[in-house]
């Protein structure tokens, strides 16, 4: 089957067997979304948390990037995390912020193969699981004797401290934390052996989540061996798919995405920067791995209705100071999109031209796609493709498009 139309077919399965059948859940979203929970989740295409945890569309905002690492607080370098991080709790006000790691993480292995004053050999990877630096020489202190293989299990669960920690650095987060407004949650998800563990306080908000991986477990893992096992040795995805974090739009659950179908980052906007090893690490270091490391065949990039992020660019002022820490630094990564939309179709209404700028930002983030080398050379070659897309929940439609 061609990429584009197995995307339309998993779209037009979960339309006929969720979005038609359950208005009850759907309609509400339409106005708005209120979720309780923020993800964070690794890229990986074996774990997506809405469907290992069977997270309903508008429960959990949700952040997927390599190692589900949180950098700690810095206007310079992590507008991605920053943006999200602060737009889930400033604007939706979520209850629990939760990291998930998972077993057999690539970047874990790459972060504790790091050799003190080896030459790096990505351009953006190492850098970015460097973050979890605090963990690894924990682990390597604590656990020398042990094999390399088992201090990877460690550290696994070690890096969600890490990023835990590192959350308490958001000015916001750790007013809601010391308010008793928010909970911070830890996670791991072991899919060799089919178990999910939790810890920190705040006893339904875990029970919730392992509710929802043992639902998981009981209806997919179990019944289906043939799809799990070769996932316990490798990933081999055919799609990259960035998405919004957006409670309402995973696309797992929107395209029926199989475990190990797509490796997937979910940001404000489903924004993809310009290539900067400075700035963007986060976004460089999952494009690097799926392309150069996990051979994606297909990048998708999906915009949706009703999109907070792109709401917030399409408002900007000039010359108008910024409300947020990061989050209007990061959607201005759509400004050459906002110009497009407000110079051919000025006298639309406000939401008309938010409608039409949610697929002119996919077409900008298209094109800053092709900065990163590894990309431009995989359009050159033709091992690899781009396409945008944009799923409209309002009216049930999902449509694609290549540049």
């Amino acid at each position: 089957m061609d990429a584009v139309q197995r995307l339309q077919s998993g779209f037009e399965k979960f339309k006929t067997d969720v979005y038609d059948k359950k208005p009850e859940l759907f309609e509400p979203l339409k106005e708005g979304q209120a979720p309780r929970y923020m993800v964070f989740a690794c890229s990986d295409s074996r774990v997506c948390p809405s469907v290992t945890l069977g997270l309903q569309p508008g429960e959990a905002f949700t952040v997927r990037n390599i190692a589900a690492l949180v950098p700690p607080y810095d206007k310079n370098r992590y507008t991605g995390i920053g943006s999200a991080i602060e737009y889930a709790v400033c604007a939706l006000k979520v209850q629990v912020l939760v990291v998930i790691g998972h077993s057999k993480c690539g970047g874990i292995k790459a972060l504790l193969s790091l050799k003190d004053g080896a030459a790096d050999s990505f351009h953006f990877v190492e850098d970015w699981v460097r973050i979890g630096f605090p963990a690894k020489k924990k682990v390597q202190t604590e656990h020398a004797a042990r094999h390399a293989d088992d201090q990877c299990d460690i550290l696994e669960k070690e890096a969600v401290n890490v990023s835990l920690s590192n959350l308490l650095t958001y000015p916001w987060v750790k007013e809601g934390v010391e308010k008793g407004t928010l909970k911070l949650v830890g996670g791991h998800y072991d899919f060799v052996i089919g178990k999910f563990l939790a810890w920190e306080a705040m006893a339904d908000a875990v029970e919730r989540l392992k509710a929802g991986f043992e639902q998981f477990k009981a209806d997919v893992y179990d019944k289906k061996p043939e799809l799990f096992e070769p996932l316990k040795a490798h990933q081999s995805p055919k799609y990259m798919v960035f998405a919004c974090s957006d409670s309402r739009v995973c696309p797992s659950v929107t395209l029926g995405l199989q475990p190990g179908e797509a490796f997937a980052v979910r940001n404000i906007a489903s924004m993809v920067p310009p290539y900067d090893k400075t700035k963007y690490a986060g976004v460089g270091s999952a494009i690097e791995y799926a392309v150069c490391a996990l051979k994606v065949e297909v990048i998708v990039v999906i915009g949706h209705s009703r999109c907070g992020g792109i709401k917030a660019l399409l408002s900007l002022q000039e010359g108008e100071a910024d409300k947020f820490h990061f989050v209007e630094e990061w959607v201005r990564i759509g400004a050459p999109a906002k110009a497009k939309v407000q110079a051919d179709h000025a006298s639309a209404a406000f939401e008309d031209q938010c409608s039409i700028l949610e697929k002119e930002a996919v077409n900008v983030s298209l094109e800053n796609l092709k900065s990163y080398p590894f990309v431009k050379e995989g359009l050159e070659k033709g091992t690899l493709k781009i396409v945008g897309g944009h799923y409209d929940f309002v009216s049930g439609k999902f449509e694609t498009w290549t540049p």
